[in-house]
């Protein structure tokens, strides 16, 4: 992010511990499902994705746009597995750090402050690249689909859980864009289709979450409904509200058809 107060806004978004976090989390999840995640997922969508993407105790899997490191320790503890995360936030990648270290997986996971437009890997470094909830982050998909292509090494698996949308209005835009507070760039799954193959990617399977993803979504928008003055003590009146109008925003556009939430699973040819 090129705004140091949106960066510092963002980062405020990554203390899980806050106050007003605490209670968010409190809200949304049960304690089994609390693993620090920052999105819609939860351990049944982890544990379902570990098997379809055939990870086990010998691969080595990058989750890009980590976060706070939640689904990756979760990944790396069921699996068995080597887990690499990379994430732009600093306070993102300390928490992820320091989740690691007390989990007692510090020696099976490493989290890397970096773009993951130029990531710090060698080519084909990993197996398996997924990434939860955050493409619409990156403006420049192709990029980030060719980047994630160099670090995966040939018949290596791109996986990324996304939200996915059409058909918005000015007045959507807007409501999803919570003034600029996170950066968001929207695209369709025909938009993710196109920019995969651009990228050298072959799509495997694609499968649309619905009942599960917007009761998800309603607790988050519930939560902050409900602890918005504890919200906007901590990250401040207007940033509290921005947020639950994004969420407002999102159901409705749930309702009316025109966003879903799709998990995308491509595959870097062999011999590519």
């Amino acid at each position: 992010m090129s705004d140091s107060g949106a960066d510092a806004r963002y980062s405020a978004l990554h203390k899980l511990d806050s106050p007003a976090s605490r209670l968010i989390r409190d809200t949304i999840w049960s304690r089994e499902d609390d693993i620090g995640q920052q999105s819609f997922i939860t351990p049944r969508y982890i544990d379902g994705l570990i098997t379809r993407l055939g990870i086990d105790s010998g691969s080595r899997v990058l989750d890009v746009g980590s976060g706070v490191g939640g689904p990756a320790i979760y990944i790396a503890q069921a699996a068995g597995c080597q887990v690499s995360g990379i994430e732009i936030n600093q306070v993102g990648v300390e928490v992820a750090q320091e989740l690691a270290a007390s989990s007692g997986l510090g020696d099976r996971v490493s989290f890397h402050l970096a773009d993951a437009m130029e990531m710090p890997l060698d080519d084909g470094a990993v197996d398996v690249a997924v990434s939860l909830n955050v493409m619409n982050v990156f403006e420049d998909k192709v990029k980030l689909f060719t980047e994630v292509r160099r670090v995966v090494e040939p018949g290596g698996i791109w996986a990324f859980l996304s939200g996915t949308f059409d058909g918005l209005t000015k007045l959507d835009r807007a409501g999803l864009s919570r003034n600029g507070l996170v950066p968001i760039h929207y695209d369709s799954l025909g938009g993710y289709r196109a920019k995969l193959q651009t990228a050298g990617f072959r799509i495997e399977e694609i499968t649309e979450y619905v009942a599960d993803f917007g009761v998800q979504l309603r607790r988050w928008a519930e939560a902050y409904r409900t602890h918005l003055d504890q919200i906007a003590d901590e990250q401040g009146e207007k940033a509290a509200e921005l947020h639950l109008g994004y969420f407002d925003t999102y159901v409705r556009l749930i309702d009316e058809g025109k966003a879903a939430n799709h998990l995308v699973i491509s595959r870097r040819p062999t011999g590519a």
